[in-house]
């Protein structure tokens, strides 16, 4: 497969959308006036994903008449995860098709294939030391169904009382990626009248995706 480089908006692909139907999704998009096929490709949405390096035999050849047929860009529900969609417009040329590099971010989109559960629990490390310092040391432990990116997630201290929300309080990043099962994170060191609790750091960009819960 051949890639060339996207030198205008004139060929770009955009307003891409998804729409989920029971046990399928729909992937849609604009098709600018001169592309009748396109490549799609498919990646974990944690995948640092870069077109150079890519698996080019993954991409699915796309024609505008099977996006017409079945309404968009289908694909059937097999587990509940995130994934990353790519569709570059492709042009037709001496006997090949060759992929127009598009990376402006239009062409892209996340799936979420269920709205997966996420699991935490904060108990205090207990120790003679403690017993006599002012501080306390606190282990986070979160048990999520799909792997997520350290930014999904956040922890939020407050004096004398629990925060309520993300903003009701000091809130700190999480310094590694989530992975699917039990993730212990770095214990955290607070004043004894200090509280924490977990949240989901962008509400409006994740909080329609996950279900976050105190154990």
């Amino acid at each position: 497969m051949i890639i060339i480089k996207f030198e205008d908006g004139s060929n770009e692909i955009c307003e891409i959308s998804c729409k989920v139907e029971k046990d399928k999704f729909y992937i849609r998009w604009k098709w600018p006036k001169n592309i009748d096929i396109v490549y799609v490709m498919k990646t974990d949405n944690l995948d640092d994903f870069s077109l150079d390096n890519a698996d080019l035999e993954s991409a699915k050849l796309y024609t505008m008449e099977e996006y017409r047929e079945f309404n968009g860009y289908c694909e059937s529900i097999k587990d509940i995860n995130q994934y990353r969609y790519y569709v570059f417009p492709a042009i037709e040329s001496n006997d090949d098709i060759l992929l127009v590099k598009q990376d402006n971010g239009k062409n892209q989109i996340v799936v979420s294939t269920g709205k997966p559960d996420i699991y935490y629990d904060i108990k205090e490390v207990k120790s003679l030391k403690n017993l006599f310092s002012r501080d306390k040391k606190l282990q986070i432990t979160i048990k999520s169904e799909i792997p997520l990116h350290k930014d999904v997630l956040c922890y939020v201290k407050k004096k004398d009382s629990y925060p309520v929300n993300n903003k009701d309080g000091i809130s700190f990043d999480f310094t590694y990626d989530i992975h699917v099962g039990v993730n212990k994170m770095p214990e955290v060191t607070v004043k004894k009248d200090e509280y924490i609790k977990v949240f989901i750091k962008d509400v409006d960009k994740y909080g329609s995706s996950y279900r976050l819960k105190q154990i």
